[in-house]
């Protein structure tokens, strides 16, 4: 059943607008005067503030006037006593001449303190007085006591103790009574509007003054809601209810001086009055205004009711779909409400142009759909072809009749419903990504196309949209890819990567079961020289010879591949037990290279060495294998070239201890089994050790042990020496840094390997190293070898040169056995010279060592580099050294490299 909707009257609603209208300025001026109220309120908070503060200063001044007369009663002259004319009935009764009121004059005496009145009489202070004048002589400072009665006149006074100083020290206290009556007349004097109350309390919160019924009230005690404030504040304010029983806004003011409580009140109905007042006159305007709203109301509902009815008759004619006729109106709202049924309806008539507009559109879609150069499908749920284009019917070979009464399963074979259900499924939710799949035509031959689908739901049905896209031509791109990534582009033949899969997958094979096989690495002997000689155009025709002879030399069940320049490798699989077909396809592969080649307009003349390893036997991989055939075949060069050779026993025994020493160094790497020895270099004039060479050391504990010699070409092979020798330079400044603190001032001299200087950013790693270790520039020496240096000389010395601008000193090691010349040393930024150890060895025997060493010595001089001999071991090598000029030395004469502990030692024992 429908809801009832009540309809309500135009005149209700513009009554409820007025009052909506009315009711924001009903609320604001609400607040405005509430506002008002309060910062008029603030106001008179801090002008009551200022006038209590006012009065407090008054009453302080007339407290404490007594203080700067009692100054004038002072000996003008230090060391005169006053004792003559102040403490006498005489000298009182005149003191109090001076003030006005009663006095009293007190001395410290032996016994206590004495005192004469104004009066004459001989006093002594009671329990309260005594505390204060106490005080007085302790300190030379005033108190004001609090209210109190004086025992003679009957009256309520304040007392002021004054102290009179003699000498510098307080000689006598003066002691002023004031009646409370004065204070209030001083109070009732102050300008205060009517009603207001002013009053004066002391210490304790007891009434000492009021502007208004003072005899009547004063020594009384303040209410207890205002005196807890005062003792919790100097300055406040609350209301208060005064003695006479009104309600007051209150204000006080603590004096800093005296400690005197200044009150001043302001009656509630002094404040609050005016505010009442405002808001009645307010609520009189408001319904004044309200009244001449309602009226107004009426009065425009009747107009507006009239223009909204005249509109009734064009409506109901645009529904009807007939011309609107619009009547005059009132409203420029209905007014506009009628231009907007005009515009409606000349907005229907536009929408039947559009819908004939979009049929038009529709055939032209369809137009372009037909004649489109790819293939266009529309599909339901079902996988019923809805819609065909013509060159759909042409790929594919069926009339568009017959595809209509077709389903997609008929051209797409493999595809079940399940699958297309699954697809309508995911495009729902998102745009699939385009896929591909095969049709079927109808004379049975298949295209690869790839799909891109679109599902879309028209009057409650959902349809795909298929746009099929022939692919045969970019399958075609993507297998000569594939071949091109699997084939060497110069000979056609199969390359690494394909040689090292066909090898994987001939081992896979045999870990199954099937029989195991052969690798041949073949090497071309004197191909180099024709590459040198004729170029690298003439070089890859040559190339292309080879590889169509060595073709002719394998047969179907073996695969050759190109794995490098001039090195190719042939898999044999599944060959058994049969060693002779390897052996003949190597013969074989002679026999072709022992041949002649013309290419390129040149005879070539060349061989070739070959390696032959078997799997599973020398090796479980790929790798494994080729290196073993490479060992196999580096023999046959070393036995002359031009033959073959199967990997043997003692070549496994060769490439098993070079793996285990790679392993024996990752471990020793990984887990800390490298150690550092130093040797030390001595100044030969002196003796003195000035620096020490750091010498790396394998301390594994494996059998058998191995020196430098050894592993560190293997390491350079396998690629280690770049995390060794980064190790070794952090190690050795770590040590040199931690002598430096014990006070062994000795430079360090690290190496760095040829591998390790031509990598990149070294003057980077050199820079970080010091700044991670802490060690001095100048302390480390970096020292390279001529092989490290001597293949590019402006390279190395760019090199060089950045590193020497660290601070750091440059090192050439070994020198002597190098091919450098003497004269390319000027052009490399170096500190040192170092003679080899082979030289200096020989001194006594060799003259030719001799004559290196001199003339290395004057070469050095000459460049004003620093020299250092290696591999002393006598003294007369040691003359020899020190007699021609060498600065620096080092070797077994003086001390053989030591470790970090045992150099300490040494250098102790040195020391004592």
């Amino acid at each position: 059943m429908p809801s009832i909707r009540r309809e309500r009257p135009v005149a209700h609603l513009l009554t409820g607008l007025v009052l909506a209208c009315l009711l924001p300025g009903v609320l604001g001026s609400a607040l405005f005067l509430l506002s008002e109220y309060r910062d008029e309120r603030r106001q008179q908070n801090e002008q009551m503030l200022a006038l209590a503060r006012d009065i407090g200063r008054a009453i302080d001044t007339h407290l404490l006037h007594a203080q700067t007369l009692a100054r004038s009663l002072s000996p003008a002259k230090p060391g005169t006593s006053a004792d003559t004319d102040l403490f006498s009935p005489q000298g009182a009764r005149s003191v109090a001449s001076v003030f006005g009121n009663p006095v009293v004059v007190y001395r410290a005496t032996g016994n206590g303190m004495t005192g004469i009145s104004s009066r004459g009489e001989q006093v002594a202070p009671d329990p309260l007085d005594l505390q204060a004048v106490g005080s007085v002589f302790a300190t030379g400072k005033a108190v004001i006591g609090n209210v109190a009665t004086d025992a003679a006149t009957g009256e309520r006074v304040v007392v002021a103790h004054l102290p009179i100083v003699n000498d510098g020290k307080t000689g006598h206290v003066l002691s002023v009574s004031m009646p409370t009556a004065e204070l209030s007349a001083l109070l009732a004097q102050r300008p205060l509007a009517q009603g207001w109350l002013a009053a004066l309390l002391d210490h304790r919160g007891i009434i000492a003054g009021r502007n208004r019924a003072a005899d009547r009230y004063a020594g009384q005690p303040a209410m207890d809601k205002l005196r807890t404030a005062i003792a919790a504040q100097e300055e406040g304010k609350l209301d208060t209810i005064t003695k006479e029983g009104v309600p007051n806004f209150t204000v006080f003011v603590r004096s800093p001086l005296t400690g005197f409580t200044t009150i001043v009140g302001i009656p509630h109905a002094d404040v609050v009055g005016p505010l009442t007042t405002r808001l009645l006159y307010l609520a009189a305007a408001l319904a004044c205004l309200s009244t001449l709203g309602l009226l107004l109301a009426r009065a425009m509902s009747r107009r507006i009711a009239g223009s909204m009815q005249a509109l009734i008759a064009p409506a109901t004619a645009l529904g009807q779909g007939m011309p609107p006729a619009m009547p005059a109106v009132h409203l420029r709202e209905a007014a506009e409400v009628g231009a907007a049924i005009e515009r409606a309806a000349a907005l229907l008539c536009q929408r039947d142009a559009a819908l004939r507009a979009q049929q038009e559109e529709l055939q032209q879609f369809k137009f372009f759909s037909e004649h489109a150069n790819e293939m266009l499908l529309l599909l339901d749920e079902d996988g019923r072809i809805r819609y065909a284009n013509r060159r759909a019917s042409e790929r594919l070979g069926y009339s568009n009749a017959e595809l209509l009464s077709m389903t997609l399963f008929q051209i797409d074979l493999p595809t079940r419903p399940l699958q297309l259900h699954q697809v309508f499924a995911e495009s729902r939710q998102a745009q699939m990504r385009p896929f591909e799949r095969v049709y079927t035509c109808k004379d049975g031959c298949q295209i690869p196309v790839e799909i891109t689908a679109t599902v879309l739901e028209v009057k409650g049905e959902w349809l795909m949209h298929v746009a099929p896209r022939d692919i045969s031509e970019r399958q075609q791109v993507e297998r000569a890819v594939r071949w091109a990534a699997a084939h060497d582009g110069l000979t056609g033949l199969p390359n690494r990567a394909r040689a090292l899969a066909v090898l994987e997958q001939a081992l896979d094979d045999q870990r199954a079961g099937a029989p195991g096989g052969a690798l041949l690495f073949v090497d071309l002997d004197r191909f180099k020289p024709v590459n040198d000689q004729h170029g690298h155009k003439v070089g890859d025709r040559v190339l292309q010879a080879v590889a169509q002879r060595l073709y002719a030399c394998v047969d179907q069940r073996a695969l050759l591949a190109r794995v490098g320049g001039d090195e190719f490798v042939v898999v044999m699989p599944c060959l058994g037990d049969d060693l002779e077909r390897p052996e003949a396809v190597a013969r074989a592969i002679l026999d072709a290279m022992a041949l002649p080649i013309e290419a390129g307009g040149i005879e070539a003349v060349l061989s070739a060495s070959i390696g032959i390893s078997r799997f599973p036997e020398q090796g479980d991989t790929a790798n494994l294998l080729i290196h073993a055939a490479d060992m196999a075949m580096l023999q046959v060069k070393k036995n002359g070239r031009g033959g073959f050779a199967w990997y043997a026993p003692h070549m496994d025994e060769q490439a098993q201890f070079t793996l285990s020493v790679e392993r024996r160094l990752q471990h020793a790497l990984d887990h800390g089994s490298l150690r550092l020895h130093y040797q030390p270099i001595v100044e030969l004039a002196s003796g003195k050790t000035v620096g020490v060479e750091a010498l790396l050391r394998l301390e594994d504990g494996i059998e058998p042990a191995i020196g430098p010699a050894t592993f560190v070409p293997i390491a350079e092979s396998c690629g280690l020496v770049l995390p060794i020798g980064s190790w070794v330079k952090r190690e050795a400044c770590r040590q040199q840094v931690a002598w430096q603190a014990a006070g062994l001032a000795l430079s360090v001299s690290v190496n760095v390997s040829p591998l390790q200087f031509s990598r990149a950013g070294l003057a980077q790693r050199v820079r970080d190293l010091i700044a991670a270790s802490g060690i001095e520039p100048w302390q480390l020496v970096i020292e390279v070898t001529e092989t490290a240096i001597i293949k590019d000389l402006a390279e190395a010395a760019a090199i060089l040169g950045e590193v020497k601008a660290l601070g750091v000193r440059i090192a050439l090691d070994d020198f002597g056995t190098g091919y450098s010349s003497l004269g390319a040393l000027s052009a490399l930024p170096l500190d040192k010279l170092k003679i080899d150890q082979s030289f200096v060895r020989r001194i006594e025997t060799d003259h030719a060592s001799r004559a290196v060493i001199d003339a290395v010595i004057a070469l050095a001089h000459s460049l004003n580099l620093e020299l250092v001999a290696e591999g002393i071991e006598t003294e007369a090598a040691l003359d020899y050294l020190r007699a021609r000029g060498c600065q620096l030395g080092q070797g077994y004469y003086f001390s053989r490299p030591l470790a970090p502990a045992a150099l300490e030692d040494w250098w102790g024992r040195k020391a004592a």
